[in-house]
């Protein structure tokens, strides 16, 4: 049920195929944005394993007493499953009955979103979120591209104080590299976005 994606791994390539093979539920009408806090970058500092998404599965359901969790982790430049895009997420109070809940590796809080292993998280998420929004048919604006800080029921600064939604928003609509064409400073990593066409 709640945890059956557990296991499940993609690059962003992988998950704009593996979208297109699920039939998208009438309840979900936008995104919701959060980071892991911890794990910090700089704790995990060669990105996530399953056994790190079992840990975190079990915190959630022996700890916390979760029932679900968020739908898809995301580091440097995987996509771990966790909840079916199908199944109402446990992740926002406000938004657990509408949104797709997306956790990004580190702590935006302290760490940096919009270079090195930050960015390359949050080009890897922005290419899942990508995905999902053309899955869901949405054009990513403020209304639909939710931050777990948006939720009035928390005082969380989740994704974190340094993400502004402005930053989100502006690299969702440009257009996406991925991780089979990345380029970068002397045509190296990570991803950078680019138009091309």
């Amino acid at each position: 049920m709640g945890f059956s994606n557990e296991g499940q791994v993609w690059t962003v390539s992988e998950f704009e195929a593996y979208v297109k093979t699920v039939t998208k539920p009438a309840w979900v009408d936008s995104i919701c944005l959060h980071h892991t806090g911890v794990p910090s970058l700089a704790q995990r500092p060669s990105g996530l394993t399953a056994q790190h998404i079992k840990n975190i599965r079990y915190y959630y359901e022996t700890t916390k007493k979760w029932s679900s969790a968020p739908h898809l982790f995301i580091d440097d430049d995987q996509i771990f499953g966790m909840c079916p895009l199908t199944e109402k997420g446990v992740h926002a109070k406000s938004f657990n009955s509408r949104a797709i809940g997306i956790e990004v590796l580190g702590n935006y809080n302290e760490e940096a979103p919009n270079n090195g292993r930050g960015l390359a998280c949050w080009t890897t998420a922005f290419g899942a979120v990508k995905a999902l929004v053309s899955w869901a048919g949405l054009k990513p604006d403020a209304t639909n591209i939710l931050f777990h800080r948006d939720d009035p029921k928390t005082n969380k600064t989740c994704p974190g104080s340094k993400v502004e939604k402005s930053w989100v928003l502006e690299n969702l609509q440009t257009s996406y590299l991925d991780s089979t064409n990345w380029h970068g400073p002397n045509g190296g990593g990570p991803g950078r976005f680019a138009n091309y066409a």
